[in-house]
């Protein structure tokens, strides 16, 4: 809309789309909304593994939700945000007349939290053995 006296306010308007601009100006900020960098090295492979898990001594059922030479989510039956660090046995899925491939993987608990009736978990790996990058090749 263009106000018939050419004036918004304080604002001297000539055209009917200076109106706009006059308005945006004053409800917009034209500050860029900061930047995200991607936080993961390498994207992560969707998956349902049956592995295991210990915090300390024990070691505990758990489900690998997606996988990655980095990093895993895990679904967890317990809180594990007092815990800071984890180590994940996972075992390859077999295939006719094939060796299971299990590997040891230590990582750092980066987040834990209640989605639904179980806890989630993300780790990150320190550096990605060759067993995992076995597993990881068994889900392609």
């Amino acid at each position: 809309m263009y106000h018939p006296d050419g004036w918004v306010g304080s604002i001297a308007v000539q055209e009917p789309w200076d109106y706009t601009q006059a308005l945006l100006s004053r409800t917009m900020t034209n500050v860029a909304a900061p930047s995200r960098s991607n936080r993961r090295i390498t994207s992560r492979r969707a998956c349902l593994l049956v592995v295991r898990y210990r915090a300390d001594s024990d070691w505990r059922p758990a489900t690998a939700m997606d996988l990655s030479p980095y990093g895993c989510r895990l679904r967890v039956g317990e809180d594990l945000s007092k815990v800071k660090t984890l180590t994940v046995m996972f075992e390859a899925p077999l295939r006719d007349g094939a060796r299971a491939t299990a590997v040891e993987v230590p990582g750092t608990l980066m987040w834990c939290r209640l989605e639904g009736l179980s806890f989630q978990a993300g780790l990150h790996f320190g550096d990605a053995p060759d067993g995992l990058l076995e597993i990881l090749g068994a889900l392609a």
